[in-house]
């Protein structure tokens, strides 16, 4: 089979290779999948320059944790999957996965039905950023029903834009960043209002929340959003300096999260896909021989929605 690989820490364009292996078989508990789709997301891209383990998140010179394709082997001890199922999962995560490849052996417990109403690409693009927003608003306490207002930093973004939607099918009310050309976007993805990111003014009129959802980095919440009892949820990290002033304003609780595979989460995502209240927004696709151009895409930080590798178009 074919997969990519990285020669080393460094630019895409130079580091990125291709090479040809044995195909891997499914151990116990696990599913053999003819991929289709893999997503790119920023830890991707920042794990490649750095060439080595980020924070928990482990390195492999052979990349990929998203994965949309169809079961191909069943391993020892799997029940409910079979062949020719089509799935989709974050494979691992935090440890290495190996995604970007023909076929890669997925343990059964990260995987979900693919949502019959998205394609392959958009299957493929979800899982990390789709199971980041869903365990950042079960952190931030706002759960079904709750009538929350949800504040959400960046929904234009991978993460953000599932946010969004995940919050508004939830029941909250929605309030969004984003810049000028991206606001028609977000509020279509159900945000109840959006607010210009470099409209100061808007920003400071913007009234307490019940949560905050930070997917920027470097990024604060608007002071007026946060009151006591604030849930403020990062998923870039805030500084010893910042989290002070965050819980002296009366957050509670500021929390960093990391995501995790979580294929029952996933098949959460899949049914309010059917259901046709959340969607993925392609930026982007790209073939797998153009891998080094769609990283480069995500490392310019300016991606609306996901970036998505083609591995087998017809899968």
């Amino acid at each position: 089979m074919r997969a990519a690989r990285y020669t080393g820490a460094g630019a895409a364009a130079t580091v990125i290779s291709f090479e040809d292996l044995d195909a891997p078989v499914a151990g116990p508990g696990e599913v053999l999948i003819r991929v289709a789709a893999v997503g790119l997301n920023p830890v991707d891209v920042k794990i490649r320059a750095a060439g080595h383990d980020f924070g928990p998140i482990r390195y492999a010179d052979r990349p990929g944790w998203d994965v949309a394709g169809t079961i191909v082997e069943v391993g020892a001890g799997v029940r409910g999957w079979a062949q020719g199922d089509d799935v989709f999962a974050l494979a691992r995560f935090p440890e290495a996965a190996q995604t970007l490849a023909e076929l890669v052996a997925v343990p059964a417990d990260d995987l979900a039905a693919a949502p019959r109403a998205w394609s392959a690409a958009q299957a493929g693009a979800a899982p990390l950023a789709a199971l980041t927003a869903w365990q950042a608003l079960d952190a931030a306490g706002i759960r079904e029903g709750d009538a929350a207002r949800v504040l959400v930093l960046g929904g234009a973004g991978g993460v953000g834009h599932l946010a969004v939607q995940l919050a508004a099918a939830r029941g909250a009310h929605v309030l969004a960043t984003a810049g000028a050309a991206k606001q028609a976007l977000v509020a279509g993805w159900g945000a109840d209002e959006v607010i210009d990111y470099r409209d100061g003014a808007a920003l400071a009129a913007i009234g307490p929340v019940d949560a905050v959802i930070v997917t920027v980095s470097d990024t604060l919440p608007p002071r007026g959003a946060v009151a006591e009892g604030t849930a403020v949820v990062t998923i870039t990290g805030f500084s010893a300096a910042q989290e002070e002033e965050l819980r002296g304003w009366g957050a509670e609780p500021v929390q960093r999260i990391l995501v995790a595979a979580d294929g029952a989460q996933l098949a959460g995502v899949a049914a309010l896909a059917d259901a046709g209240r959340i969607t993925v927004h392609l930026d982007s696709e790209y073939a797998f021989d153009d891998l080094a151009a769609a990283e480069e895409r995500v490392e310019t930080g300016r991606v609306t929605g996901k970036v998505v590798v083609l591995v087998d178009p017809a899968g």
